[in-house]
């Protein structure tokens, strides 16, 4: 499927893909470097139907994600070359340090963002009962509040991950070290609501900033992508 673009400015892409193709279609089109990452972690075949299930969706969302990205480096006239991860996890190409990105996977769904100039983080989720069950874990009391229906919730969640990835700072804990609210207090219902987020570390600005988010259904099964 062609990537779907959701954001879009001259030092800035994001984007939406949806997985419809298998794995051969992304093998011809990415360098080998990163053929030989995913295969490496993505090799073994199990007996189980239902975990080689999961194993071959998690391999299409890594080499989904990786294509969406070479994709979006091309459109801004750069050369992808091979991507990469810190000691953290925060991705990186290899040899460009210019621009800053993020990814983000949720199957049959994957999601990046590139910048030139800013940091970024991206998350994408799809609402599932589950973040009710453990939401309270990662938001403060405010927080859980504020967000009382699960699509609420979910924002709320993948607003932390999405600035987790943004910060890219170790030991950050979610439920304290991470606030997201409301701008004036407004529902959640609907794409053009402010979300802010804050990150409270002495090695980064603890300033409130906006997250940017997306709302979309497919096949009875919501999702939200979250980024700034």
């Amino acid at each position: 499927m062609p990537l779907q673009v959701l954001e879009k400015s001259e030092n800035r892409l994001v984007a939406l893909w949806q997985i419809t193709e298998n794995s051969l279609f992304f093998e011809n089109q990415l360098p080998k470097e990163d053929l030989e990452y995913i295969n490496s972690k993505y090799s073994d075949k199990s007996s189980n139907e239902r975990l080689q299930t999961k194993q071959n969706e998690k391999k299409l969302e890594r080499l989904a994600v990786r294509l969406l990205l070479k994709n979006l480096v091309e459109q801004m006239d750069f050369e992808y070359t091979f991507l990469e991860k810190t000691q953290t996890g925060k991705p990186f190409l290899k040899g460009n340090t210019k621009l800053k990105l993020s990814i983000s996977h949720d199957f049959p769904f994957c999601a990046a963002i590139i910048d030139q100039n800013n940091e970024v983080g991206i998350d994408i989720q799809s609402l599932t009962p589950k973040i009710s069950r453990v939401f309270h874990r990662v938001m403060s009391k405010t927080e859980q509040e504020k967000a009382q229906t699960l699509k609420e919730q979910t924002l709320f969640w993948s607003s932390k991950e999405a600035l987790y990835k943004y910060a890219d700072i170790e030991g950050l804990f979610f439920k304290e070290d991470l606030n997201v609210k409301l701008e004036n207090d407004y529902l959640i219902n609907n794409n053009k609501s402010q979300l802010l987020g804050r990150i409270k570390n002495d090695l980064i600005s603890n300033k409130w900033l906006p997250l940017f988010h997306h709302n979309f259904t497919n096949k009875e099964k919501e999702f939200v992508v979250v980024w700034l």
